[in-house]
């Protein structure tokens, strides 16, 4: 499949992507996640491989929404850690570390230090308080 580069924008909105395979570009060109299409799980969208800045992450991407916040930092995301649970997780793409929210929100924006809902998920909301628990990647 032809690789799909896709500059995000810098208002924190989300962006669909699936079926495919994906470069996802920061809103400040320092950053970049690619989205390798990995398969098709029954009664959903694709997986993808993730990898932030070259660097493979554990589990799948599952192809529908993604954004970036305005400086390009946070990265979010649908995923599955195993088949088929869908989670989001946040990547601070600086430190190399990730977060698996413990609530799963299908369409997002970030209004930092909010992950806000968008279209019918406004109702839901992660709210950053610095005590979250990171995991580092490398």
């Amino acid at each position: 499949m032809n690789d799909r580069v896709m500059p995000m924008p810098g208002n924190g909105d989300s962006v669909w992507a699936g079926m495919g395979d994906y470069t996802l570009i920061g809103p400040d060109g320092r950053h970049e996640v690619s989205l390798r299409y990995a398969g098709e799980p029954p009664h959903g969208d694709s997986c993808h491989e993730l990898r932030a800045d070259g660097v493979l992450l554990p589990g799948l991407a599952w192809g529908c929404n993604f954004a970036f916040t305005p400086d390009g930092r946070y990265f979010a995301a649908s995923w599955i850690a195993e088949r088929y649970e869908r989670r989001t997780i946040i990547i601070d793409l600086d430190e190399r570390r990730y977060l698996v929210l413990p609530i799963y929100i299908y369409d997002f924006r970030f209004v930092w230090p909010t992950l806000a809902g968008a279209g019918d998920h406004q109702q839901l909301r992660y709210d950053f308080h610095g005590r979250e628990r990171w995991t580092p990647y490398s």
